[in-house]
């Protein structure tokens, strides 16, 4: 039995990916596809194509004007930055419901996605679209261990908070697989690339990456964990800050070539931003 096997018979049925988000990865796979043809596939889903436009028109992309219909962003976006902005603003979607948790939950994989996308353009450590994707992703295996049972969730959570010990540590006290384990079956389901499902499955402890054998997979791993410890840091999908974080002393960090200044130059650059775009990319 395959580990993908294991997980859905341990926590049943993994959750499809949203239906505008299918569509839209296979229109992208067809030559004779149009910007009209994925306006019209995009905007059959207001909220997804209410989102795309918002976010195309925030300082995160720069555009000299603004953008006021869809295919016009398309357009001038591209096939790639159009796939991230479909995903971020459809993976709302796979939440059975949204309270507090679901919100903490969506701040904290909007905020990575957000931050590994610097982190890319910063170090040159790797795509910053598929940085982007891969930041969005490597916490689905939470979402989807939420909607299982919110109760044990919440549980695993104040647990962490409490002190009592790591993630890893209390996920397997009440669930039989973890989130990383969980995420990397999601987007194996989901047909994602090799890349993204192994960074879901290490971007908490790069080292399961081989950076000899895997250099450019382990540096998408390194630029996820170092944008997933800027999150910890600034407490954006948190109960609270964490500020023993050091940043440059990171793994990650190491792997990238980040320097103490620039650690903290990328840190404020990323504060500032985000704070600044927050209900853009999180309404």
């Amino acid at each position: 039995m395959s580990e993908l096997q294991s997980v859905v018979q341990a926590i049943g049925d993994l959750p499809p990916m949203p239906i505008v988000a299918v569509k839209v990865l296979e229109m992208l796979q067809k030559p004779d596809t149009t910007a009209e043809k994925l306006a019209k596939t995009i905007s059959s889903d207001q909220a997804v194509s209410a989102r795309v436009l918002k976010i195309a028109n925030s300082s995160f992309y720069s555009l000299r004007r603004k953008v006021t219909t869809l295919e016009h962003a398309i357009v001038i976006l591209g096939e790639k930055t159009l796939k991230s902005l479909v995903l971020a603003s459809s993976l709302k979607g796979i939440n059975k419901s949204f309270g507090l948790m679901e919100k903490m939950l969506w701040e904290d994989s909007l905020g990575c996605a957000i931050g590994s996308r610097m982190v890319a353009v910063w170090f040159k450590s790797a795509d910053p679209e598929e940085a982007f994707v891969a930041g969005l992703f490597r916490h689905i295996g939470k979402m989807v261990l939420n909607n299982l049972d919110p109760e044990k969730f919440r549980k695993v959570m104040e647990a962490v908070y409490n002190g009592e010990g790591s993630e890893e540590e209390m996920e397997a006290l009440f669930f039989p697989y973890g989130h990383a384990e969980v995420g990397e079956a999601v987007l194996t389901k989901w047909n994602f690339s090799e890349d993204l499902t192994l960074v879901a499955r290490y971007h908490n402890d790069i080292s399961g990456i081989d950076p000899v054998e895997q250099p450019e997979r382990h540096r998408l791993a390194a630029t996820v964990n170092f944008a997933d410890a800027m999150l910890r840091r600034l407490g954006i999908g948190q109960r609270q800050p964490d500020g023993s974080i050091e940043l440059s002393t990171l793994p990650s960090a190491r792997t990238l070539g980040v320097e103490p200044d620039q650690a903290e130059q990328l840190l404020e650059e990323f504060r500032c931003f985000f704070e600044k775009e927050r209900s853009t990319f999180l309404g």
